[in-house]
């Protein structure tokens, strides 16, 4: 059974669940074996069963793919982020066919985690969720946009333009889920709000978030 991440002064881990949401059914097998050994795997098809999956089981990830019925997988990952009991901060990790900058910029915009591109290999998924599991990432909220902060500090600048350490009074701890503060935060050195602080610059395009 794959654990989150434990430190000092922070909750201990605690078992994986993560949500398979595919319209697929060969899909969903591929994904679920690209996760296997990293904790319980729950599928549904549909985008409203997806919600209600989050809902119900609070999983510690949901991978969805972008073309669902009913709901497609960016509205899903939008309603999860203006929700609240907590279930605003699922990790969310997007699945899709489009490889375009604007497809990749409109996911980072509905608040996922990560952007995987079909065809994928069991590898890169597997590489992106234990990432997502295990190095929790800050959340911030603007008057547009509520979500975990992109990786990537051209995409970052592009969807926040942020900068400074004015930035870091925006952050939501990915690990407390409170207000980050690198002063308290029981990482120390380590605090990985920190790390995300910092003046956007211009990189080469790439799928990155």
């Amino acid at each position: 059974m794959f654990l989150l991440r434990s430190a000092p002064g922070l909750p201990r881990p605690t078992a994986t669940t993560i949500v398979v949401a595919d319209d697929q059914a060969f899909s969903r097998r591929l994904i679920r074996s690209s996760l296997s050994g990293l904790g319980k795997v729950i599928e549904c098809r549909t985008g409203f069963e997806a919600l209600e999956m989050v809902e119900r089981q609070r999983p510690n990830l949901l991978v969805i793919g972008s073309r669902l019925v009913g709901l497609d997988g960016a509205e899903v990952t939008q309603l999860l982020r203006r929700a609240s009991n907590g279930v605003q901060f699922t990790p969310v990790i997007l699945v899709s066919g489009r490889t375009t900058q604007s497809s990749v910029l409109g996911a980072v915009t509905a608040g996922v985690h990560e952007y995987v591109a079909r065809p994928f290999s069991m590898k890169t998924l597997r590489m992106r969720a234990e990432a997502v599991l295990t190095r929790p990432r800050p959340f911030v909220r603007t008057r547009l946009f509520f979500g975990p902060v992109p990786r990537a500090s051209r995409v970052r600048g592009e969807v926040l333009g942020m900068s400074g350490e004015n930035a870091l009074a925006r952050m939501i701890c990915g690990v407390r889920l409170e207000r980050a503060d690198a002063e308290t935060c029981p990482l120390g050195l380590g605090c990985i709000c920190r790390s995300y602080v910092a003046a956007a610059v211009v990189e080469p395009a790439r799928i990155e978030i």
